[in-house]
C-alpha cells in the first residue's frame, strides 16, 4: 500500500507539473526501467520546473514526456534520462551510468531498441546520414582546434571567445543523427565535456583553465578514434605539464598549448589518427 501511495502521489506531482508548462507538447517513448526505484529515477532526472514533466509507467515501460516546445524538446529529455542510466528509443545511456545503477535496477540491454519505434507516438527520428554526422563533429572539432591555438598563444580574451564557441557547437550535436558507435562514445563523455567547458568558461586563472583544457582533450581524443573526420589528426603530448598531458592537433609541428611561448615546441606527437 504504501508502495502504490508513493506512485500515485509522484504521477500526481509529475501531472500538477505538466498543467504548469506552457507552450505544452506531449510525447511518448519506451524507457528501459523495471526495478522499484526506476519510476523515481526516471522522472527525477526528466523533471524540469515549468519546463518539462516526466510520468513513467514501470509495467509498460513507457514515458510520457510533456515540454514547452519553446524552450527544450523531448530529445534532450530522453537524453538526461539515458545519462541517469536509462536506455530508451533514443539515446543508449553510457555503460557508466547503467553500472552505477543498483543490481536489481539493471535491466536487459538491448541495442536495437533504439531503432523500435514501433507504437510509439513520438517526434520523428531521424536516420543516421555520414555526411550529417560528419558536418556537427567536424564543428566540434573546429572549435576545439581554435580553443587550443588560443591556449598557444596565451590570449585569455580568444580562450573565453572559444570555449563560448565550443561549448555551443557541444550542445548543437544531435546525437539521433550519429553513427552507432560515435553515439556510444559521445554519451560516454558528453557529462566530462560539458562539465569541464562550463568550468573552463567560470574559471579566471589560465593556468587551470590548461589543466581542464587536457581533460578536454582526453574526451575529444577518444571520439576522434570512431569519428570519421576529413583530415589528419596528431595526438601530441607534454611530458611536463601536469604530470604529462596530451591534446589533439592539425600540425604535426609542435605548439604547446599548456606553456605557450614559455616552452612552444616542448612535446612530441604520440599517436597519428587518419
Amino acid at each position: 500500500m504504501k508502495k502504490y501511495n508513493l506512485f500515485a502521489i509522484t504521477s500526481f506531482l509529475a501531472l500538477s507539473l505538466s498543467a504548469q508548462i506552457k507552450n505544452a507538447e506531449t510525447h511518448q517513448f519506451s524507457v528501459k526501467g523495471n526495478c522499484s526505484d526506476a519510476k523515481e529515477l526516471i522522472e527525477k532526472a526528466g523533471n524540469q520546473k515549468k519546463i518539462a514533466s516526466v510520468v513513467y509507467d514501470a509495467t509498460t515501460q513507457t514515458v510520457e514526456i510533456t515540454v514547452d516546445k519553446t524552450k527544450t524538446n523531448a530529445s534532450e529529455v530522453l537524453k538526461k534520462i539515458a545519462l541517469a542510466g536509462f536506455d530508451n528509443t533514443e539515446y543508449f545511456a553510457p555503460d557508466e551510468a547503467y553500472t552505477k545503477l543498483k543490481k536489481d535496477c539493471q535491466y536487459p540491454r538491448d541495442k536495437q531498441m533504439m531503432t523500435d519505434h514501433s507504437g510509439m507516438n513520438h517526434s520523428t527520428h531521424q536516420q543516421t546520414n555520414s555526411s550529417q554526422e560528419s558536418n556537427q563533429l567536424s564543428n566540434v572539432f573546429e572549435h576545439y582546434f581554435k580553443l587550443k591555438d588560443a591556449f598557444v598563444a596565451t590570449n585569455e580574451t580568444e580562450v573565453k571567445n572559444q570555449i563560448a564557441a565550443f561549448t555551443k557547437s557541444i550542445k548543437a550535436v544531435e546525437m539521433g543523427k550519429l553513427s552507432h558507435n560515435v553515439h556510444m562514445v559521445w554519451m560516454e563523455e558528453l557529462n566530462n565535456l560539458e562539465t569541464n567547458s562550463a568550468s573552463i568558461s567560470t574559471e579566471k586563472d589560465i593556468e587551470k583553465q590548461r589543466k581542464l583544457f587536457s581533460k578536454v582533450s582526453e574526451s575529444l581524443y577518444k571520439l576522434s578514434k570512431v569519428a570519421k573526420l576529413d583530415y589528419t589528426v596528431y595526438y601530441q603530448n607534454c611530458p611536463m605539464f601536469n604530470g604529462g598531458s596530451n591534446w589533439l592537433s592539425k600540425e604535426e609541428n609542435i605548439k604547446n598549448p599548456y606553456y605557450g611561448s614559455k616552452m612552444l615546441t616542448c612535446g612530441s606527437t604520440v599517436e597519428i589518427l587518419k
